[in-house]
């Protein structure tokens, strides 16, 4: 399982082009439509941005604290109070040769209530040894290293992998 729900939370408001200068990055939490396009929901009110806003702090704090050796036994517990207005219920399903099997079928009341279920979802299925922040210190991107050696640094090798081998060679060929 890739964690996608979580990356695009903590990674939300993380500049995407580093290094270019002033640009001013909006706050894609401010609008309803800015909400529902950068999180994938098909709609966001008014009045679930500030409970979208909770959920992205408690997201950020949670990693931040993953990722630093930290307690994460506040995070992980505000995270479960969003999560708790969804509900589940198990479907049997029958298929043509008789056989059964289940399915559970959520329902959920709020885009926060969704959004926190799938990323306490997606945290216990993840080895969080894999979760990492992009090491080019101008990027402050957060990562899922799914490389079977487990050793990728940068969240990308374009930009932030070739960018950080030009930088360290030319650090390196300067005299002096």
């Amino acid at each position: 399982m890739r964690p996608d729900t979580l990356l695009g939370l903590v990674n939300l408001t993380v500049p995407r082009k580093p290094d270019r200068g002033p640009t001013i990055y909006p706050d894609p939490l401010a609008r309803p439509a800015a909400a529902a396009q950068a999180l994938g929901l098909r709609r966001v009110e008014t009045s679930q941005l500030g409970g979208l806003r909770e959920l992205h702090r408690t997201v950020v704090e949670l990693v931040d604290a993953l990722l630093a050796g930290r307690s994460l036994a506040r995070s992980a517990a505000r995270l479960t109070e969003l999560a708790r207005p969804s509900n589940a219920v198990v479907r049997i399903e029958v298929d043509e040769d008789r056989g059964l099997g289940s399915r559970l079928e959520w329902t959920d009341p709020t885009p926060v209530s969704a959004l926190a279920r799938r990323v306490a979802s997606e945290l216990g299925e993840l080895d969080a040894g894999r979760l990492r922040r992009c090491e080019r210190p101008a990027c402050n991107l957060v990562f899922y290293d799914t490389t079977r050696s487990g050793t990728r640094r940068w969240h990308a090798e374009s930009p932030c992998g070739a960018r950080e081998r030009q930088r360290r060679y030319r650090e390196s060929a300067r005299p002096g």
